[in-house]
């Protein structure tokens, strides 16, 4: 036994070679850091310095896969030999490569719907806060803006237009296969890449809540040929970009001598203050991250951590955020168990910049000084007035949150092609606020110093699974079929909490003695509870012929319980076809034609995200005292209207698009034309008091629309051994219109919105919500000029010029859609240095200047400071709300520019990558706009006036960073 034992070992290890080589490329150079591995095995190295590598125990029987960025992958089997030379050519077959969809991934020469997937290659470069920041610019027709320079506000995201007169969420996230995410959790350098679903049929499996498209994440994991280390941080230096043009105290003086005013009670100080410079300065930011991933052949992980440190360029806002996350995935039973774990935390602490700050600065006279010659501070109770820098160092408005997920899936092959998933996933974010404002500053004065305690926590439960079927069939193979099938369950709960106090006998225990206040009011206390759940059956199927005839359908049904008792399940169907017309035989001797797609598709998906979940209850709220049996009672009353016919709205699209790869692929590109249907918009009406308990309902009622087209265009203009140019374009135009707002039980002929206040002046609003106009809907007097006597000239409904007009009078004075956004993208490769640069704009969109508005006038010059601006000589009247102050707002943005080197690590044997860089964020803007910034929060009033910089507008920041990346 012993003999044959020791007979039987031999022959193994007779099997296992040592095998070397040497790997380059179709020009005979060789190729550094190429991987090289047995298939199926932890076994696995690099080439080194030579192109050489060597691998020991490498069965006889197995094959080798040898891959490089940027080469196709070979795998070549060993056949016995000891020697292999092996030839990489360039890949530029990108038609093959898997794109992730939802629940799942497709070849992108097989996808139907309107897909677009950003790599992280392409991603923005600098400082970015989120997934939002790297792909501003990047997809036609997802317009990403950035409201202002506050580092603790995100970006707002649309896609393809608003869709919802409901606060519009924008698209949905999804990460890493897990619906609902929120992009904060997931730090920038842990994203591998960005799928964004555009249309409705590739977004319809996410059924009620895609309606504003769908955002898919894909995090980086871990790989199974050898343990790496990763290294990559930066240090930035933000400025402020635009500063108001205050008149300085020179001016101001020459202001006041101009117009024989008696400056004395002001000028006493002998100063000469710019209060922007005082409460801002020059923001740091620092940003730190490491990984660490690997694997074997059965296995692989990978755990990060991240930490960011940005300062804005406001004293009193700053963002601190550490972002943990690991990832480990084993395989067993040959494969066909899979058993992954996911871990996320974040811990965040900011705080936001009081902006009412800002209106201290437009109107603080510039010879006022921050402190007296005693040291004192100084301060003004005129109106709008107070010391703006007194605000910042006492007072305090500071957050904490605390998100933390976990995620476990198993997936089962049963047999080859048909597996079977279950997920898994608990989220709780947490948030406190703590606020005190100063008895001693113009923010806390009134109240005797003010102090706030605040607490919100969302908890998320949520199962899925699903089963997913793939085979091939047919000669050669040229019938593909995928099929999935899944069930998902959700929960979500919220809850918040709330104390406030005020006259506190002390400042010194801030917010943290609410009992020691003697200010309290009935509504100083508050809390509030709610939760909803979603049920949802999904199938998609698949099929495609021979590269050349693709088709998908899916189809959704959503149970909701934030609907009515009469429509708490939808159903969300979708159908898309692709046509691979350079695949037909036709085609065959077009040569410069690599691939030509037509697609065409049709879906339904919805919204409830503005819906909370009990409005379709009759609920009873608090409705002051009423004294019972000796005691003051609270008394109730009916403060919200029962619907049981509430449902979700409903968006069908229609979406025609054209794929094309020619020239070797170095020029490719897409065409869309798309037709967005909304209907059942939800919105809050009057209604008639009886019969009804409650003077207003929300209900189903309105209709909108958005058409637009779309291109996307990028050409590899240059390549050699040496230098490359890839040049990339992104143009989209997009058309909304609301189409009804009114049905036989809920009418309106229109919706006043905005707010267009003004000192002195009466409130006005500034948009309309009106059938045939899009949301944005500029809406006031239309402005002719300025007369002798200093006052205002306008047009009337007859067309007249007059110096004052009535509601009557108003006009449409245009709007803040843009015709046009766009994008325009430059990379260049020049042996080891790398240059980028990123141009982005809108063209046609019309922005309301209320800065100008509020202090480009004289009325309240000398008490308070003004714009240097022509009308403070010109207008003798307050200021009121005009096309003249609704400016065209087109513009062109260098939004981003990125120098890198990448060092030669041959001779370092425990260093795989090294490369340094620097940046520069919005650089400049060229524009016509005579504001800080055209571009402005589109969410101002839930969504329904956008285009507005407010007269607390927080100026944005340009940033230069220097980082460098490392791999061990």
């Amino acid at each position: 036994m012993l003999i044959a034992i020791w007979t039987l070992s031999l022959h193994l290890f007779a099997q296992n070679l040592t095998v070397s080589g040497t790997v380059k490329d179709t020009a005979g150079d060789l190729l550094i850091g190429v991987t090289v591995q047995v298939q199926g095995t932890s076994i696995g190295t690099v080439t080194d310095a030579d192109g050489r590598f060597v691998l020991q125990n490498v069965p006889s029987s197995s094959s080798l896969e040898i891959s490089y960025v940027g080469m196709q992958t070979v795998v070549m089997p060993v056949d016995g030999r000891t020697n292999l030379d092996i030839v990489l050519r360039e890949d530029t077959e990108i038609l093959d490569e898997l794109v992730v969809i939802g629940y799942g991934t497709q070849r992108r020469r097989e996808i139907t719907g309107s897909v677009t997937n950003v790599s992280a290659e392409n991603f923005n470069k600098g400082v970015a806060r989120d997934a939002a920041d790297l792909l501003q610019g990047k997809v036609a027709g997802l317009n990403i803006t950035t409201p202002s320079g506050d580092v603790t506000v995100g970006s707002r995201i649309r896609l393809r237009g608003v869709s919802t007169l409901q606060n519009d969420q924008g698209p949905f996230v999804v990460i890493d296969g897990i619906p609902g995410g929120d992009l904060q959790t997931v730090a920038p350098q842990d994203i591998e890449s960005i799928s964004v679903l555009k249309d409705a049929s590739s977004a319809a499996i996410y059924g009620s809540r895609s309606a504003g498209g769908v955002i898919l994440i894909t995090t980086k994991r871990g790989s199974g040929v050898r343990t790496m280390v990763s290294y990559d941080g930066y240090m930035a230096v933000s400025t402020l970009a635009n500063k108001p043009d205050l008149l300085t105290a020179d001016q101001w003086r020459a202001y006041a001598r101009e117009t024989e005013r008696d400056a004395s009670e002001f000028d006493r100080y002998n100063a000469n203050t710019d209060w922007f410079d005082e409460i801002t300065h020059a923001g740091i930011t620092q940003n730190h991250g490491v990984s660490l991933s690997g694997g074997g052949s059965t296995n692989n992980y990978r755990a990060s951590f991240n930490y960011l440190n940005r300062e804005g360029v406001v004293r009193d806002n700053d963002l601190e955020r550490f972002n943990f996350r690991f990832q480990l995935q084993q395989r067993a039973i040959n494969d066909r168990l899979r058993i992954g774990l996911t871990g996320s935390a974040t811990m965040g602490e900011w705080n936001e910049a009081n902006k009412y700050n800002f209106v201290l600065a437009y109107n603080m006279l510039p010879v006022y000084p921050v402190k007296l010659d005693n040291g004192e501070w100084f301060d003004s109770r005129d109106y709008d007035q107070g010391n703006p820098v007194r605000n910042q160092t006492y007072n305090q408005d500071v957050r904490k949150n605390i998100h933390f997920y976990g995620a476990g899936d198993l997936s089962f092959t049963i047999f080859d092609g048909l597996d079977i998933k279950t997920t898994l996933y608990k989220d709780r974010h947490t948030e406190e606020r703590s606020q005190y404002l100063h008895s001693e500053t113009q923010a806390g004065r009134n109240d005797g110093g003010y102090a706030l305690r605040e607490n919100k926590i969302w908890d998320k439960t949520l199962m899925e699974w699903t089963l997913d079927y793939t085979t091939t069939f047919g000669a050669s193979d040229r019938h593909r079929l995928n099929a999935l099938a899944g069930y998902s369950w959700e929960e979500n709960e919220y809850s918040f909490l709330k104390a406030a106090n005020r006259n506190f006998t002390t400042d010194l225990l801030g917010a943290n003695n609410l009992e020691s206040g003697q200010g309290l009011r009935p509504n100083d206390v508050g809390s509030a509870k709610n939760m909803s759940r979603l049920i949802s059956f999904f199938a998609r199927a698949h099929y495609a012929y021979d590269e050349r005839y693709m088709i998908t359908a899916t189809l959704r049904r959503d149970g909701s319980s934030k609907f009515g008792a009469n429509h708490k399940w939808g159903i969300f169907p979708s159908v898309s076809a692709a046509w691979g017309i350079s695949q037909e035989s036709f085609m065959e001797n077009v040569n410069w034609l690599n691939d030509l797609k037509f697609r065409v598709g049709y879906g339904v998906t919805g919204n409830q995200a503005g819906l909370d979940p009990y409005k379709t209850l009759q609920l009873y709220g608090t409705s002051g005292t009423y004294y019972d049996n000796g005691a003051w009672l609270t008394a109730y009353k009916i403060s919200q209207n029962a619907n049981p016919n509430l449902k979700w709205e409903e968006t069908a699209m229609f979406n025609i698009g054209l794929d094309f790869f020619i020239f070797n692929e170095r020029i490719n590109g897409t065409i869309e034309w798309y037709d967005k249907r909304t209907k059942d918009m939800l919105y809050t009406y009057r209604v008639p008091t009886p019969p009804y308990l409650h003077s207003d309902m929300m209900a189903n009622v309105g209709d909108m629309k958005n058409t637009g087209v779309e291109l996307a265009l990028n050409i590899e203009a240059i390549r050699t051994r040496d230098f490359n140019w890839n040049t990339s374009l992104t143009l989209a135009h997009n058309r909304n219109e609301i189409t009804r707002m009114s049905n036989d039980v809920y009418t309106t002929s229109r919706i006043m919105v905005g707010d267009a206040w003004v000192r002195g002046g009466s409130g006005r609003t500034t948009h309309v919500i009106e059938e045939g106009y899009p949301v944005g809907q500029f809406y006031g007097p239309k402005y002719v000029g300025i007369s002798d006597d200093g006052k205002y000239i306008f047009l009337n409904k007859e067309g007249q010029e007059v110096n004052s007009v009535t509601a009557e009078d108003y006009t449409y004075i245009g709007s803040a859609q843009p015709d046009l956004t766009y994008g325009w993208n430059n990379q260049f490769n020049f042996k080891s240095w790398d240059l980028s640069f990123f141009f982005r704009g809108t063209l046609g969109n019309k922005v309301l200047n209320m800065g100008r508005m509020t202090y480009g006038h004289p009325g309240y010059l000398i008490g308070a400071n003004a714009l240097n601006d022509p009308l403070i000589y010109q207008l003798k009247v307050v200021p009121e709300y005009s096309s003249l102050y609704v400016e065209d707002a087109s513009h062109l943005r260098l939004d981003n520019f990125a120098l890198g080197y990448t060092f030669n690590t041959n001779g370092v044997n425990w260093l795989d990558r090294a490369r340094v860089y620097v940046t520069g964020q919005n650089l400049f803007v060229l524009t016509n706009y005579k504001g800080l910034d055209p571009e402005v929060d589109e969410n101002r009033n839930n969504g329904l006036a956008p285009g507005v910089e407010d007269r607390e507008y927080y100026p944005k920041a340009r940033t230069f960073s220097v980082g460098i990346s490392l791999t061990f």
